[in-house]
């Protein structure tokens, strides 16, 4: 399909589950549920470092690859959580932990280089159902999209490789190996459990973390 050549060195010592699944999409929470005492260590543990410009809390950050059908699964909770909280801010960021992951990062941040972050969803939909060369192509023509100038931005441009070194950075240093991981505020990381195995628990948790 399309070849890009990757300048970022990973760290070959680093253990990585990869795109493994979040147990948030199955059934949804009983009604009467007892809450929950949170802990740290078994429902969220805290990171740092985490770059989020002059974004103030509350906020999520969310790690995650295009190619992942556990991300896929997981956008449209994500994005109803947000229609429902508008007042919570977001940053999204592509995981490149793996060299097969470093093309699809280049092209997520290309997206956000060129100012084409408004298709994104349809993006994201391509991948969920199969990308190819030819679907490639047609989505930059129906988007009026200089796919050359795209690929060339997409390879060489600083900006997009310092956020894919970033996101790398963040994630490793924070021992984060597998998405989508979701972090609140810049300080907590939702550990997978049994008190999160819904998307209602999950928000939930969520929800308690943008207040604490």
């Amino acid at each position: 399909m399309f070849k890009l050549i990757s300048v970022i060195t990973l760290a070959s010592a680093i253990l990585i589950s990869g795109c493994s699944e979040p147990k948030q999409n199955v059934q949804s929470a009983k009604s009467g549920q007892v809450d929950i005492s949170y802990e740290e260590g078994k429902h969220y543990r805290l990171v740092n470092n985490i770059n989020v410009g002059e974004l103030k809390a509350p906020f999520l950050v969310e790690y995650f690859w295009l190619g992942c059908p556990h991300c896929q699964s997981f956008e449209k909770p994500l994005q109803d959580f947000k229609s429902a909280n508008p007042e919570v801010g977001f940053i999204r960021k592509h995981a490149v932990l793996s060299e097969g992951w470093v093309n699809d990062g280049r092209i997520f941040y290309a997206l956000k280089e060129t100012n084409n972050m408004a298709h994104f969803a349809e993006l994201f939909d391509l991948y969920k159902s199969g990308i190819n060369d030819a679907n490639f192509d047609a989505f930059f023509t129906k988007n009026n999209i200089d796919k050359a100038a795209f690929l060339e931005t997409a390879g060489k441009n600083e900006n997009v490789i310092n956020n894919m070194k970033e996101s790398y950075e963040e994630m490793s240093a924070n021992k984060m190996t597998s998405v989508p991981s979701i972090v609140v505020n810049g300080k907590y990381l939702i550990i997978a459990s049994e008190d999160t195995n819904n998307n209602d628990k999950y928000f939930k948790l969520v929800n308690h973390l943008l207040k604490k």
